[in-house]
């Protein structure tokens, strides 16, 4: 097993965009040097707890500090972006990297991302992402076309385009090429929509975690969609993400916890969006409690759907969850903000790299 690093941010809506850099540089620095395989970078452009509208600016930067690790836009919102554009940026940034770079899309989630740019709303915004993925594809493929879809217009020069000279073209498809590039889908919800075209298109699966029967769910979805178009499914390609908080003893993780940026994201934000999708339903039937989702609190929260002790703990509760939904690649902990206090935080993701994941067998 692997694991990386969601950087969605989770930042208090009072940092300032150089203090979120600056988090992020130190955050890719620290999850390198601890052997994380992989940090994803959220893109939202009107949420002040999740600021970060450019991931790519991260990833260039911390491309520099960094020696290992590699790096996503998780994920570019299609909808948002003209596909011919972001088809180069990404193929240009992807041999910046040399390989270091794997691509995460999505259609946006966010009522007021999508208001920004001129929607009444998220409805139509799959559709588009599809639309523009396609567009962003034949760009790489880097063959003569022009088309004009529902929504974006793209094409590629030929000799047949040139300015009355030759104009020597930039290849800036993939680093590699195209089969070697990693494009990757999230899923939220029971039986994903996203998941399953995903798997219709051999992209791989992140699954947020909203309990086991989701979880299971998606997986089941993603890799059913493979096989009715001839892939194979492997699970070594499915992530999910957990919140994570490890220390010495249970006591100790718990009490850490709950006194961090993750208790902070929790109590005042991520309450009302799991109220709104419906994904503690998920999590009290795992827990066995029976509690209305009123009665969820941090203690619940540390007992039942962090993972959150000792490393032995950490250990067993990521087998007992393997053995419910049938095991993954890698494990991905969610970021917060711990820019006052890193030192307990830094000590967790170390030691989920170096203690936890190389004790765990969940394939």
């Amino acid at each position: 097993m692997k694991c990386g690093f969601f950087h969605t941010p989770y930042n208090l809506p009072h940092r300032t965009a150089r203090q979120v850099f600056d988090w992020s540089m130190k955050l890719a620095q620290v999850t390198d040097q601890a052997g994380f395989a992989d940090f994803m970078i959220g893109e939202h452009h009107t949420l002040a707890w999740e600021n970060i509208p450019c991931p790519e600016i991260i990833i260039g930067a911390a491309a520099a500090l960094t020696k290992n690790i590699r790096f996503a836009p998780m994920a570019h919102l299609l909808p948002y972006h003209n596909p011919a554009t972001l088809a180069i940026q990404i193929g240009w940034l992807s041999q910046v990297l040399e390989g270091r770079y794997f691509l995460g899309v999505a259609p946006g989630g966010h009522h007021t991302d999508a208001i920004l740019h001129g929607f009444d709303g998220i409805a139509p915004l799959q559709a588009q992402m599809f639309e523009g993925l396609d567009l962003i594809e034949k760009v790489w493929a880097r063959q003569p076309f022009k088309e004009k879809t529902a929504h974006f217009q793209a094409g590629f020069p030929g000799p047949d385009d040139m300015p009355g000279y030759e104009v020597q073209l930039a290849n800036n498809a993939p680093w590699g090429g195209r089969d070697n590039l990693e494009i990757a889908v999230t899923g939220l919800t029971k039986n994903s929509s996203s998941l399953k075209w995903a798997g219709e298109r051999n992209y791989s699966p992140i699954s947020f975690f909203g309990g086991t029967e989701v979880m299971k769910s998606h997986w089941d979805t993603w890799a059913a969609a493979a096989e009715s178009r001839g892939f194979v499914p492997d699970r070594q390609r499915f992530r999910i993400t957990r919140d994570i908080f490890i220390a010495d003893t249970d006591a100790e993780a718990k009490r850490r916890a709950i006194a961090s940026g993750l208790g902070d994201s929790w109590r005042e934000y991520l309450f009302p969006i799991y109220n709104k999708f419906n994904l503690f339903s998920g999590i009290i039937a795992d827990s066995g409690t029976g509690v209305d989702p009123s009665q969820v609190d941090m203690d619940f929260l540390a007992e039942h759907v962090w993972l959150c002790g000792s490393p032995e703990t950490v250990i067993r509760k990521l087998h007992e969850l393997a053995e419910k939904t049938g095991g993954w690649g890698e494990i991905v902990v969610n970021s917060h903000d711990n820019m006052d206090d890193p030192a307990p935080y830094f000590e967790s993701l170390q030691r989920l790299a170096k203690e936890v994941v190389p004790n765990c067998n969940v394939l």
